[in-house]
């Protein structure tokens, strides 16, 4: 069984980088489509036994309520890998062999990446991430068993579970995936994601309030 994990900040937490083109509810009007079509094209996948959030925001808790993912709610945002461990632990009572970490915010992932990612778990013992396209943060984290490595995300991640890999002896494999590779994070993303014609992007509430967004001559 493969469990998938999505940590989920306080939508009022998140996006900050975004502020420069985005007010704050345009960001949490942004993060709640993200959530839902993350949701979705996980479920679409059929890749996974369950689909976990962890979150402290009741409007996440809505959002996955509907798309029948479990909830694992926190009282406060204690940051991604606080979040990633109690997943964790969720994941390794319930019996997952694997599980992959997913944030939401990535519009071009459709299910043909998600299936794979989780290909890769019908190998032994691994560790399989996806790096951002500027190399330093990890976009998808897949690791067999749940409890392969700690999860070391902000402060350059992905070279910090390269190295995890490694040091528990574990064989790791790099996705270099474009749609993987690709966040929604900085103004420059949104204006990327703007461009990209919708036939290409799997998050189409997503790209199309990014791509209204950006059309404000004002911005």
């Amino acid at each position: 069984m493969i469990f998938a994990i999505i940590p989920v900040k306080r939508f009022e937490n998140s996006k900050s980088r975004l502020a420069q083109v985005l007010g704050l509810q345009e960001r949490i009007t942004l993060s709640e489509l993200m959530l839902d079509d993350t949701l979705a094209a996980l479920a679409t996948s059929g890749c996974f036994e369950e689909i976990l959030i962890v979150t402290s925001d009741c409007r996440a808790k809505e959002i996955a309520s509907r798309r029948a993912a479990v909830v694992i709610f926190q009282e406060n945002d204690a940051g991604v890998n606080s979040a990633v461990a109690l997943a964790d632990a969720y994941s390794a009572k319930a019996g997952a062999h694997a599980t992959v970490v997913v944030p939401q915010d990535l519009p071009l992932m459709n299910t043909r990446d998600i299936a794979g990612v989780c290909a890769l778990a019908k190998a032994g013992p691994c560790v399989a991430l996806c790096p951002s396209l500027r190399f330093d943060g990890t976009n998808i984290l897949l690791r067999k068993p749940p409890f392969a490595i700690a999860t070391h995300y902000d402060d350059n991640s992905y070279e910090s579970h390269l190295q995890a890999a490694r040091a528990a002896g574990l064989p790791a494999r790099v996705i270099e995936s474009k749609n993987l590779m690709f966040d929604l994070d900085t103004p420059e993303d949104a204006i990327e994601l703007a461009k990209i014609p919708d036939g290409m992007i799997a998050a189409k509430a997503t790209a199309s309030f990014i791509k209204s967004a950006m059309s404000d001559g004002s911005r």
